[in-house]
């Protein structure tokens, strides 16, 4: 199968990866050449995302998987228009926008700022029947736990409870609320398996480990990574929302509330019936898993 990444970002190489290893030819799109995709086992295809222009680039393609990331309603403008496309398409309908969130079925609205600009994408698929699509959600990225250099991932600061550049753990809430962690790689396999089936359903959850910001706290404590800990009650989170003093501290702010409202906290029923249905023969690695893989690797050019 013809697989079409739109994105030429970090989340877009455990893709390349992945669906490589699992034996699909890989498209990727990108409004401007980037290095690492320039390879010879790969179509890297620039396009300025109209319309017109996406209908050409995914004419031969099969399937198509969105790894954009836009925080802006432009987000919602590419991936409209990539839906769009696939409906023009002679052959690619199949179609995984980004999402890659948390419980969308009982907390479509969380995190805040990620409902506007998802909400006109998950609409327009639900009024469609040209494209098979799912919403593919993982809870929080388990690639933050380890050193930027064992990762494609870059930091994202005060956007997650865990920032290593500074040694510190701020923890939404009591920390004793569950949440789900998925490393990056172990969803690009799981990816690359979904695009293979032919009933997908509107939403498709994958769970490395749920577990609590406080286990995962005392976990890397136990591994010598002492961290400085500190806890963001929900009276502090509203505030910060209140007083809007920047946008990425309401953003942040919005992101530990999406702790604290129970949507990191994936639907189990879901979730296991899911990984028997679409993922056999996948580990989803637990936390524990994820940092003894780290520490067995040695190069700063291979990712885990």
């Amino acid at each position: 199968m013809r697989v079409a990444i739109a994105g030429a970002g970090d989340l877009s190489r455990y893709f390349v990866e992945e669906l490589l290893s699992a034996s699909h030819e890989v498209v990727v799109l990108s409004r401007r050449e980037k290095e690492w995709f320039k390879r010879d086992d790969i179509s890297l295809r620039i396009t300025d995302y109209s319309v017109p222009s996406l209908i050409k680039e995914l004419d031969d393609c099969d399937a198509l998987v969105s790894a954009l990331l836009d925080y802006s309603m432009g987000s919602a403008t590419a991936h409209l228009a990539l839906l769009e496309a696939c409906k023009q398409s002679p052959k690619c309908k199949r179609y995984i926008p980004s999402e890659y969130g948390g419980n969308i079925d009982e907390h479509p609205d969380q995190p805040t700022f990620y409902y506007a600009n998802h909400e006109p994408v998950r609409k327009a698929l639900r009024e469609q029947k040209e494209v098979m699509w799912t919403l593919f959600n993982l809870g929080w990225l388990m690639d933050y736990l380890i050193p930027q250099n064992l990762r494609y991932i870059k930091d994202i600061g005060d956007f997650y409870p865990i920032n290593l550049d500074n040694n510190t753990l701020k923890i939404p809430g009591t920390g004793n609320e569950l949440v789900a962690l998925t490393s990056a790689r172990d969803a690009a396999r799981a990816i690359a398996q979904l695009v293979n089936h032919v009933d997908w359903e509107p939403t498709t959850y994958i769970c490395g480990e749920t577990t609590t910001w406080n286990f995962v706290g005392d976990e890397l404590a136990s591994r010598g990574l002492k961290l400085a800990r500190s806890y963001r009650p929900i009276e502090l989170l509203e505030k910060e929302i209140a007083d809007a003093e920047s946008e990425d501290k309401v953003l942040a702010a919005q992101y530990d509330m999406w702790s604290i409202s129970g949507a990191g906290f994936l639907p189990q029923e879901k979730l296991t019936r899911q990984a028997h249905k679409y993922f056999k023969g996948i580990k989803f690695r637990t936390v524990d898993e994820f940092l003894n893989d780290s520490t067995k690797q040695d190069s700063s050019d291979i990712a885990i």
